[in-house]
Formats: C-alpha cells, structure tokens, sequence
C-alpha cells in the first residue's frame, strides 16, 4: 500500500494516492517550492536539525499542501516541515534526473 502519512508525528497526510501524487508532482517540478532546505535548530533549543519545504509564495500551491503547512518565515510564505518527506522527494528527484 502506498504510503500516505509523513513524519513521526503524522505531520504530512494526504487523503488518498491522487492527492499524493499531486503533491509530489508540483514538490518537484514548481519554480516556487525549495525542498533541500535544512535547518540546524538544535543549536536553537529545538530536539535535532529539521528538514523543510519552503514555498515562496502560496498562489498556485494544491490545497493537499497548504493543509499540511505551518507558518511561513522571512524567505517563505509557507513550509512544510517533515524529513521523511524531504527524503522521498529527493530521491524521486534523483531518479529523474538520472534518467535523463
């Protein structure tokens, strides 16, 4: 089965694989999405460094994602913050452009 819930904490949950499958689509081929973004918050307080999706701006992004995020910072208007699901994209990014 088609794995559809991201992050220790459940933190990334699409409703079904056609939502997914949206997301990861527009993760990896929008101008306006960095998912090679990582923060080393444990020299802030935080438990451990953090992988992150920034999105410059929220015109255009799919409601499967906007759901998923938290408040944007300086650079973003919104993120998304799960490892795991950094970690598939940059591999399926990786398969891609192999390809290639």
């Amino acid at each position: 089965m088609e794995k559809l819930i991201y992050g220790k904490l459940g933190q990334v949950k699409f409703k079904n694989l056609k939502e997914k499958e949206e997301a990861i689509e527009y993760l990896l081929t929008s101008e306006n999405v960095d998912f090679n973004i990582h923060e080393d918050n444990q020299f802030q307080g935080a438990w451990g460094p953090e992988d992150r999706i920034h999105f410059k701006t929220l015109v255009g992004v799919p409601e499967c994602l906007k759901r998923n995020m938290t408040a944007g910072n300086l650079g973003a208007e919104g993120r998304i913050n799960c490892k795991e699901l950094c970690e598939e994209l940059r591999e399926e990014h990786k398969k891609r452009t192999d390809k290639e």
